[in-house]
């Protein structure tokens, strides 16, 4: 069997080697300029640099988001700057207007996957953009599984789908609210997410008004479907969430790395009740209830999230691995923990291991009663725990 990319979201330098580290084939990132995620941490130029080297080494690819709709005065300097990328061996752009396409094509060799942005949705606006020189198609989030398979076998062309990850409840991500609630253009990078917040909401005929966030998705979680994402083909599967933490990175990427090791090792009687215990791990990060959306039918009412903005959180990370030798782990402290408290280590192999923090030392070897954030800590080592493996705690 044939696995897809498991494609997983760089924020920053240091998620992009979590997610390398825990099992994905590609990441995504975005420099400081044309991209739609402005508030995420990006990446200088030294940065990239550093990132595509830490990739490729691990048998990685890098993909660099230029997503934002620009106008003619955004674009002076893109032929500069996509020549550069090309020189530093990125593996390919992410690309949802036209005129981007095009300026890309006169200066570079690129390889061109087309943005979810660009709303392509059926086989004759695919065929189109293969006709451009695009070489992967990241569907709307409107298609289904089988939809993404016939475009794919019709067209003769990679298919990239989302599996897992926040929802936008405007038209492939195309979405103008921010820009009257806020001042700030969505479709550049300017997003604030306004459709999380709770409304009040007035209902004709009835006197009093609620408050609801009646335009808030629930995320995205494909795990269940993944045999069909298989059967169909799908060349890549994409793990949303550049703006999201170390830990969700990681726990996502290491999740739904299991979940393909599954397939392809196991058989596939056993596909299904082993993917529904792997979903239990994704509960585990902040999520606002979970949906199938439209991989299957389109997306009801059932996937509107009503809940806190900001989704239910379970577990926190504790810290992130910075050093290992024969004696003790040094631990970089994020959230605080007392002494004796137990920490979850999620080793690159897949396996959760628990530690009891009875031994805490600070970094002189003294006894500690209490972590701080910030502070490095000594814990006893463990073989399969290595650096850059993250621990959680229960949240508060």
């Amino acid at each position: 069997m044939t696995l897809p990319e498991l494609l997983a979201p760089a924020g920053s330098l240091e998620r992009l080697k979590v997610a390398v580290l825990y099992g994905a084939n590609a990441v995504y990132l975005s420099g400081h300029r044309f991209g739609l995620r402005s508030g995420a941490d990006n990446f200088t130029d030294t940065e990239i640099i550093e990132g595509l080297q830490f990739a490729h080494q691990h048998d990685a690819k890098v993909f660099v988001v230029l997503n934002a709709f620009p106008h003619d005065q955004d674009l002076k300097e893109m032929p500069e700057y996509v020549i550069w990328l090309e020189q530093q061996g990125v593996d390919a752009v992410i690309v949802s207007d036209l005129g981007t396409c095009t300026l890309i094509h006169q200066h570079t060799n690129l390889p061109i996957h087309l943005s979810t942005q660009a709303s392509c949705l059926n086989s004759w606006a695919a065929q189109a953009w293969k006709n451009l020189g695009v070489q992967r198609l990241i569907l709307g989030r409107e298609v289904s599984v089988q939809e993404a398979g016939w475009i794919r076998q019709k067209v003769g062309i990679a298919v990239e789908l989302f599996i897992h990850g926040s929802m936008c409840m405007a038209y492939s991500g195309n979405c103008v609210i921010s820009n009257y609630t806020a001042g700030r253009d969505s479709n550049r990078g300017g997003c604030v997410q306004s459709c999380r917040f709770h409304y009040d909401v007035q209902e004709t005929n009835k006197e009093e008004a609620y408050k609801a966030s009646f335009m808030s998705s629930k995320d995205l979680r494909g795990l269940e479907q993944l045999p069909q994402f298989l059967e169909q083909g799908i060349d890549s599967l994409k793990v949303e969430g550049r703006m999201k933490s170390n830990l969700y990175v990681a726990t996502t990427t290491r999740v739904y790395a299991q979940g393909l090791k599954i397939c392809a090792n196991e058989p596939p009687p056993l596909w299904q009740s082993r993917l529904q215990e792997l979903t239990k791990e994704l509960e585990r990060i902040p999520h606002r209830g979970y949906t199938e959306a439209s991989l299957n039918t389109p997306a009801g009412q059932d996937s509107i999230y009503q809940g806190h903005r900001n989704g239910e959180q379970r577990y926190e990370i504790a810290g992130t691995v910075l050093d290992t030798s024969e004696n003790f782990l040094t631990l970089l402290v994020q959230n605080p923990f007392t002494a004796g408290e137990s920490l979850e280590f999620l080793t690159f192999a897949g396996d959760t291991i628990l530690l009891n923090t009875s031994g805490l030392l600070d970094i002189q070897q003294r006894p500690l009663n209490r972590a701080k954030p910030n502070s490095l800590v000594l814990l006893p080592s463990i073989p399969q725990i290595k650096p850059l493996n993250l621990a959680r705690r229960q949240a508060a």
